[in-house]
């Protein structure tokens, strides 16, 4: 789907607010899932141990039975820190 406006993105990303699990190695963090597209997501974390370019796994479970989770590999495009609160924008390379 395409989007006017000068927004280069090719896919709408969808406001959420959701608690997703990544997982580097043995590094198991808690954030929440800020926005999610049919590509990647945004996810706010506390630490900030991600850099661009680390492999990771995404969980994001939604906690209702009529939507499966969304278990995914990503890898961190950028991560940005605002006020103590990091953002990392990830994309899907494989989805589970």
């Amino acid at each position: 789907m395409l989007i006017a406006n000068d927004d280069r993105r090719i896919f709408r990303r969808m406001a959420i607010e959701a608690g997703v699990t990544v997982t580097k190695g043995d590094i198991e963090l808690q954030g929440t899932c800020k926005d999610l597209s049919s590509t990647g997501m945004s996810i706010q974390l506390i630490d900030g141990v991600l850099k661009a370019g680390d492999q990771i796994d995404v969980l994001l479970d939604t906690q209702d039975s009529r939507f499966p989770p969304l278990n995914a590999e990503a890898v961190v495009l950028r991560l940005h820190e605002q006020d103590g609160i990091y953002i990392a924008a990830v994309e899907f390379t494989t989805v589970k």
